[in-house]
């Protein structure tokens, strides 16, 4: 078990800096193998488990399993079973753009900004309007 709130399969890569205040925030990886704090455009990793504070430090990270996640319900509210994608925060924010990255299912609602909620982290997944 981890920090979250179930079974989660977490694994180690070295931060690509100072992540201390991303925990629970969606990561990417970079292309030296280093996890960074994920924006709107990027590819999920999954999600930052714990809070490491200098580059190549290893951090925890989230890729399979049911995880918290720091979530912007603000703008368009979230509900259970919605996609989620990164944000330019790494928050999860709703997603049903046609071929947009997404790394997690809500589990739980939001309608703010902020918010920590259960999510399903899902690895590759891919909005698909057909």
């Amino acid at each position: 078990m981890s920090a979250g709130y179930g079974p989660l399969l977490t694994t180690s890569f070295p931060a690509s800096g100072d992540l201390s205040s991303y925990q629970y925030h969606f990561m990417n990886l970079e292309s030296d193998g280093q996890v960074a704090l994920a924006s709107a455009t990027e590819a999920i990793i999954g999600i930052l488990q714990d809070d490491p504070d200098a580059e190549d430090e290893g951090a925890s990270v989230g890729i399979v399993g049911i995880s918290k996640l720091y979530v912007d319900g603000n703008g368009t509210n979230i509900a259970p079973g919605d996609k989620l994608a990164a944000n330019s925060s790494g928050h999860g924010a709703k997603t049903t753009t046609d071929l947009d990255d997404y790394g997690a299912i809500a589990l739980e609602a939001s309608t703010a900004d902020g918010d920590i909620i259960k999510v399903l982290l899902v690895p590759g997944g891919l909005i698909s309007a057909s």
